[in-house]
């Protein structure tokens, strides 16, 4: 049939280019999650939007038919139309067939023999071959090796790419292999029968058994652990930016950074200010936006102001490699939990397994290190939710991070050592929750009366649990340790007169005790 008698049959008008009704909607079909329910048809389809309870029935003809509200007030392709069009037949916005208010025969004629040979073609030269994924066989008994997801495979369900949404899969055990969202798979158990649901759950590609309901209730509990706080942080909140300004962390609304400077960030208020205005900046508004260079300016004054603060030169710039050293990395052992079910990388979208390395970042997310580590050498941030890992602001250098008590623990001993004086004893005591270092420099009370000497008292160092001991020791002034040389000198000059008495008594025939008796008389 030619496209004039297409004209003459349609109901509807045709369409050179689509409406901005028509664009609005497409654009909220492709940012919206839909669940493909069951088809009612080869051009009638059960969808139901992600976060709502009403199912909706989309039907494909001329003109297009849709149960919701927007269609029946409108009457123009709403969101659910699009999708079917965009994400389910896979048609371009561009298409003409995309934003046509209706399609004869002979247009969904072609759309559906084009579904068919894209999508169908695979699975029946699989079956036609005997192998459907069969070669290997899986863990489970009876079970068949999952396919490996390519660039373009998409689920069947929400239609949306596999790679692309990084949501975790599971895959048909006892039939094609393909996977599928594992969100997906329990809104299409929801719908199954209830006999279906007792046992097994049916495969929404090959109508085979895709896995047990208990397998499935465990992949959904284990996957709910995948997805962290920072992914539900809302869109304009720029996690792990740090404002060089005024220091507010994280910048929300419109983030800057410096387009010269390396990694240097600026909240929408400090920019109006004329702060930074000697380089030019880019911007986004979302953090998983990208970045765009905006005009010298953006305050609309001819000369900004430049009083920002400049970075800490203290905190030195790590390079991308040092900033990888630093975040966590755990190599896999038997019985770890990162080997349950549901539990995946969400890149790669494979589980984890014994001997791999999986790396753990600052907002949560783990991923192995062979798929993320190139990721953040060239965007230095999470591929997740857009989370800054390294900042110079939030980072401390090698030094400042390495540990006080093996930095201190030599200077504790050479601090020892000064303070030892020959002849005198050096006891520790440590007490709970400190270390008490007494030098006692008196003499007992008896032999310091004999002596006509005074009674010399010194107070103990201490230094608290939560301060270095080395910190309370240097911090004495010269003339304190001066006096302590001292009086440890007068010490040891009354300890010499005590032994020399006692030599003198021995020698004349008379004990220590007895003159001691005397004395006390």
């Amino acid at each position: 049939m030619k496209p004039e008698q297409d004209r003459m049959l349609r109901r509807t008008g045709c369409r050179n280019t689509a409406s901005d009704a028509v664009r609005s909607h497409q654009d909220q079909a492709l940012d919206t999650t839909m669940f493909l329910i069951r088809s009612c048809g080869p051009a009638a389809f059960l969808l139901r939007e992600n976060g709502e309870a009403r199912d909706l029935k989309v039907c494909l003809g001329d003109p297009h038919t849709c149960s919701c509200s927007v269609f029946s007030r409108e009457r123009e392709p709403c969101k659910h139309i699009c999708w079917v069009l965009l994400r389910k037949f896979r048609l371009p916005r561009e298409h003409e067939y995309s934003f046509q208010p209706g399609l004869v025969e002979r247009q969904l004629l072609e759309l559906l023999q084009g579904l068919h040979r894209a999508h169908r073609t695979e699975l029946d030269a699989s079956a036609a071959s005997g192998t459907l994924g069969r070669a290997v066989p899986g863990p489970e008994a009876g079970s068949v090796c999952r396919k490996v997801i390519q660039a373009q495979d998409v689920c069947p369900i929400c239609q949306e790419e596999l790679l692309q949404k990084k949501q975790p899969v599971s895959y048909c055990r006892f039939g094609c292999g393909n996977s599928v969202h594992i969100s997906c798979m329990k809104v299409w158990a929801d719908h199954q029968t209830p006999s279906d649901q007792q046992e097994m759950v049916r495969c929404p590609l090959c109508r085979e058994d895709f896995c047990s309901v208990k397998l499935l209730q465990e992949q959904v509990k284990n996957a709910a652990k995948l997805f962290t706080a920072a992914e539900r942080e809302r869109a304009n909140k720029h996690l792990g930016a740090v404002c060089h300004s005024c220091r507010v962390c994280p910048v929300s609304g419109t983030c800057f950074r410096c387009a010269v400077c390396s990694r240097f960030y600026l909240c929408e208020e400090c920019v109006q200010k004329g702060c930074h205005s000697q380089h030019p900046l880019a911007s986004r508004a979302t953090r998983r936006a990208k970045w765009v260079l905006v005009a010298a300016d953006p305050t609309g004054d001819p000369k900004g102001a430049t009083s920002e603060p400049q970075p800490d030169g203290a905190v030195a710039e790590l390079s991308p490699s040092r900033v990888l050293e630093r975040l966590p990395a755990v190599r896999v052992r038997p019985g770890s939990q990162l080997l349950n079910e549901g539990l995946q990388c969400r890149i790669c979208l494979q589980g984890f397994s014994v001997g791999q390395t999986v790396r753990t970042l600052p907002c949560h997310h783990k991923f192995h290190v062979d798929c993320v580590d190139q990721t953040l050498l060239e965007t230095n941030s999470c591929p997740l939710d857009g989370f800054i890992i390294y900042g110079p602001l939030t980072w401390r250098t090698t030094q400042r991070k390495t540990c006080p008590t093996m930095a201190s623990s030599k200077q504790q001993e050479n601090n020892v050592q000064d303070l030892f004086v020959p002849g005198v004893a050096l006891q520790v005591l440590p007490p709970r929750g400190a270390l008490n270092f007494e030098v006692p420099t008196s003499m007992p009370q008896k032999d310091a009366t004999a002596a006509g000497g005074e009674r010399q008292t010194r107070a103990p160092f201490t230094a608290e649990s939560g301060r270095p001991l080395n910190h309370d020791i240097c911090s004495r002034s010269s003339k304190q340790r001066a006096a302590n040389m001292a009086a440890a000198a007068q010490v040891r000059e009354q300890r010499q007169v005590s032994l020399s008495t006692e030599s003198e008594l021995r020698m004349t025939g008379v004990s220590v005790n007895a003159a001691l008796k005397v004395h006390k008389k």
